[in-house]
């Protein structure tokens, strides 16, 4: 609830704050188990079902340091039809090939776009996965603002939250 309201919040309807792109569609697709647990299977389900009804983008504000095949046959396949978008991770780690990177999936796939954290003196969060060195085999592209960035939790609920979930839909 939290990262899908940061792009779609309406404007002047008296509440809350307003989303970076207040006219667009969201399409809400559920890729978790109840626990909260992201299978691959149901995360490249989830990629096949909104490419189906007509994704133009995707935002995956999740990640893992695992490379899955499967997951990544599907972004494939979606790469044709949207622009796939990822949060980098929370870990303050840097990628590949650095000697003790780690590579943050979906995020780290040269065909998606992997989004750092940076905060408001535009300086990267000291706690956002970044990008080891400019131009390497596996990068994140972009970093945008993520932390403090206040959007709607259920209940009619506001908070303030940080993270590279948060800079994904920016």
């Amino acid at each position: 609830t939290h990262v899908a309201g940061i792009v779609p919040a309406q404007a002047g309807n008296g509440l809350g704050g307003v989303g970076v792109a207040f006219n667009v569609q969201l399409m809400a697709i559920k890729a978790a188990q109840y626990s909260g647990v992201f299978a691959a299977s149901h995360i490249a389900q989830g990629i096949y079902c909104a490419i189906e009804n007509g994704a133009d983008i995707i935002n995956m504000s999740f990640g893992g340091y695992g490379h899955s095949l499967v997951e990544e046959d599907a972004l494939a396949v979606a790469i044709g039809s949207a622009v796939l978008v990822a949060a980098a991770g929370n870990d303050g780690n840097p990628n590949l090939p650095y000697i003790y990177g780690r590579d943050m999936y979906p995020a780290a796939y040269n065909w998606v776009l992997g989004v750092m954290a940076h905060g408001g003196d535009n300086n990267l969060a000291p706690w956002s996965n970044c990008d080891f060195g400019p131009q390497d085999s596996s990068e994140y592209e972009l970093s945008a603002p993520g932390v403090g960035i206040l959007s709607t939790l259920p209940g009619g609920q506001y908070a303030a939250w940080s993270g590279t979930s948060m800079a994904a839909p920016m």
